[in-house]
């Protein structure tokens, strides 16, 4: 694919990745994805970000088209992730005269990818520099997902460059939102996977650019977001802004069931949990996506956790619920565990040790049952959730 106006005089100049089908080593691309890169023709030419090495030949090429590299007066580095600077090296090389833009952390970054020296200037949050006949703002947003990334806003043609920010992995040559397939998946796969541990520094960044004027929203992956842009922002808050009843406990019990017990066990534990005092939300972890369980655990008050014991260890569903939780502030919640085990009933004690390495509290004992439940262990199970339900709705004592 060639070069592409998206707005008058504003190039897009990346590469597609139509088969990759995994980012980063843990991310699934299922459509590929594509390294976005934008040269602005302003009185002084600029570049935003660059793409992935493997592609640095073909990025060059584009440029060459549009301009004379020479002539290229700023370079900026929104985010120093290798998917955006690996082509910088060799875009350096041949544009003598660029001065990298980028924010203090995104330049020491740089210093120890690149391992030379580079011109260039360090910008503030807020700072504005003139192209001549356009202006960049840069907005300072730290952790969209790495601790460097910053925004650009091009004023006078109201386009937001917000590199990972409101980004996809989903591949497809039309580029524009309105032309491409449908991505709606793959737009929230993208922000529970990257964004998501970082929820608070999302909320952030939104409320620094909650009053500007933005036309087109121009990501480093995936399409070009021009028809309604607000909404994806709008997304991204929501996504972002935990929820739950202020006058009720919020209670989660997530469990893993092999055939059905530990099922019946989580139905009981959670029935026996709910009061006019509590919320309780029910989830089958084979059945949710971890990381969109990150605003809930965030809400809860407590957790309960119930797996079935294989091989001597919980179900792998559960460790998911629980891996997300380092992203998420957790310590203190208070939780406990349930099971139906066939021979030896590890689940329970190892969901524990990991609860208490996250600094969860353990407000009581788990609560077992060997095979088949019987309505005995079920009464059991409906205690054990009400004297968990007690343990978070009980007034201090004085």
């Amino acid at each position: 694919m060639q070069t592409l106006e998206i707005i008058k005089n504003v190039h897009w100049v990346g590469a597609l990745n139509a088969t990759l089908r995994v980012f980063d080593v843990v991310f699934q691309t299922r459509f590929g994805s594509t390294y976005n890169s934008y040269l602005i023709l302003a009185d002084k030419p600029t570049l935003i970000d660059c793409v992935h090495e493997k592609f640095a030949q073909e990025h060059l090429e584009k440029l060459r088209s549009l301009i004379n590299l020479n002539d290229i007066c700023y370079i900026v580095v929104n985010h120093a992730e290798m998917d955006h600077t690996g082509a910088l090296d060799m875009l350096l090389k041949e544009a003598p005269n660029a001065q990298i833009l980028a924010t203090r952390t995104a330049a020491l970054f740089l210093k120890n990818i690149l391992h030379r020296d580079v011109q260039g200037r360090m910008v503030e949050d807020g700072e504005t520099i003139s192209l001549g006949n356009k202006q960049l703002r840069f907005i300072h947003a730290p952790y969209w997902h790495w601790p460097d990334t910053m925004f650009t806003y091009l004023a006078e043609d109201r386009v937001l460059f917000p590199c990972d920010g409101f980004a996809t992995h989903f591949c497809d040559e039309r580029l524009f939102d309105d032309r491409v397939d449908d991505f709606t998946e793959d737009f929230r796969y993208y922000f529970e996977h990257v964004m998501g541990p970082y929820r608070k520094k999302i909320l952030e960044a939104i409320e620094k650019i909650k009053d500007m004027d933005i036309r087109l929203i121009a990501p480093s992956h995936g399409p070009i977001l021009r028809t309604d842009p607000w909404k994806y922002i709008h997304a991204y808050k929501d996504w972002s802004t935990a929820r739950k009843d202020p006058y009720k406990k919020l209670i989660l019990v997530f469990y893993a069931s092999m055939y059905g017990n530990t099922r019946k066990m989580a139905e009981a534990v959670a029935k026996g949990a709910t009061t006019v005092n509590t919320e309780v939300k029910l989830f089958d972890a084979t059945t949710v996506s971890p990381e969109s369980m990150r605003c809930e655990i965030e809400s809860a008050d407590g957790i309960l956790m119930g797996s079935s014991t294989i091989n001597g260890d919980a179900l792998k569903p559960l460790w998911d619920i629980l891996n997300v939780m380092f992203s998420v502030n957790v310590k203190l919640k208070k939780c406990a565990t349930f099971g139906a085990y066939g021979w030896s009933g590890e689940a329970t004690r190892l969901l524990e040790e990991r609860l208490r390495g996250l600094k969860l509290t353990i407000v009581q004992p788990p609560i077992k049952a060997l095979l088949t439940p019987t309505a005995e262990d079920l009464k059991k199970c409906s205690i054990f959730g009400y004297d968990f339900a007690a343990s978070l709705t009980a007034s201090p004592a004085r």
